[in-house]
């Protein structure tokens, strides 16, 4: 399946159940998210969205969030499997601060793909997000911009203006095609299943601009992070899998690796999978660094699935 080719995919509004949205406002909001996220968050500007990681104390990821200024403070999505268990972490000692995070429920995501996306939602927007400014800010929506893998939006709003749109997009869809997306862009997404299981290297953070500082102060995790990053010690990176399964694997499952003639080995860890049209899969997995390009795998149980690497829009430096 070629992602490049956008005007193949018709004009379609997807419902992005799987994801959720949390605040973060207070006079202290700067301060306490600078000691909790991979970014250096006094250089975030408001037209930027980044993707960055809140991680343990031993550097593991509790979540991967998409962070940006939201109204008087800043705001963030990530997968709902997940929300729970990260905000009780991050708000642990919320306490002394003066701060307030807390999930928007009555908030709807949607996302926009497709041939005609911005002339269609030049209809009901005055101003729309580009390459040069990723995010919009209007009365009651924000809408975010991505160009990976091709062009598509972002929309977040309240009740009626996403009922609106619903009535009015010919085509639905659901969050596994945003999910899909995202996983031939290379954005790392860490379920409830995966969490604190892996450093921000090994989901290949320190690929994307602005997701990871190794310059600023004390966070949490930073330690172990920075020791990784200056000992060469990180030996595993994301990989973009691409093939035919009639089954779709399950999240934190290995992948089967064939090594010679109906010989296969279990490795890696699988962050996400979507199955498409006619079985075809997309799948996201942790495994060895220096996997060569040409390996071929399969899910596991599933003699007849095919899959191999595809390449992602970056490079990957450990």
């Amino acid at each position: 399946m070629n992602y490049e080719i956008h005007n193949q995919y018709p004009l379609t509004l997807l419902l992005l159940n799987d994801w959720s949205f949390i605040t973060a406002t207070g006079i202290d909001v700067v301060q306490y998210l600078q000691g909790k996220l991979t970014a250096d968050i006094t250089k975030l500007t408001r037209q930027q969205h980044i993707l960055t990681a809140h991680c343990d104390a031993n550097g593991k990821i509790l979540s991967i969030i998409r962070l940006f200024y939201y109204k008087k403070g800043f705001a963030y999505i990530l997968r709902t499997s997940v929300a729970a268990k990260q905000l009780y972490e991050l708000t642990k000692y919320a306490v002394f601060s003066q701060i307030t995070i807390r999930e928007q429920h009555d908030i709807t995501l949607l996302g926009v793909i497709g041939q005609e996306a911005c002339n269609k939602l030049s209809n009901y927007f005055s101003q729309l997000p580009d390459l040069e400014n990723p995010i919009i800010h209007l009365k009651k929506t924000t809408l975010l911009y991505f160009n990976l893998p091709y062009e598509r939006f972002l929309i977040i709003t309240d009740s009626n203006t996403a009922l609106t749109l619903k009535k009015d997009f010919p085509k639905h869809g659901n969050s596994q095609q945003w999910l899909s997306f995202d996983i031939a862009s290379g954005f790392a997404n860490i379920d409830i299943e995966n969490s604190q299981k892996f450093i921000p290297q090994a989901v290949n953070l320190q690929a994307l601009k602005s997701s990871i500082s190794f310059k600023k102060g004390c966070y949490s995790g930073q330690e172990i992070i920075a020791r990784v990053k200056y000992r060469g010690l990180n030996k595993r990176s994301m990989f973009w899998l691409t093939g035919i399964s009639n089954i779709i694997p399950k999240i934190g499952s290995p992948i089967e690796w064939k090594i010679g003639n109906n010989c296969w080995r279990s490795i890696g860890t699988i962050l996400a999978a979507v199955k498409l049209t006619n079985n075809f899969i997309s799948v996201q997995v942790i495994m060895n660094h220096d996997m060569s390009i040409k390996s071929t795998f399969r899910i596991p149980g599933v003699e007849t699935s095919n899959l191999t690497i595809q390449p992602l829009p970056y490079d990957v430096i450990s």
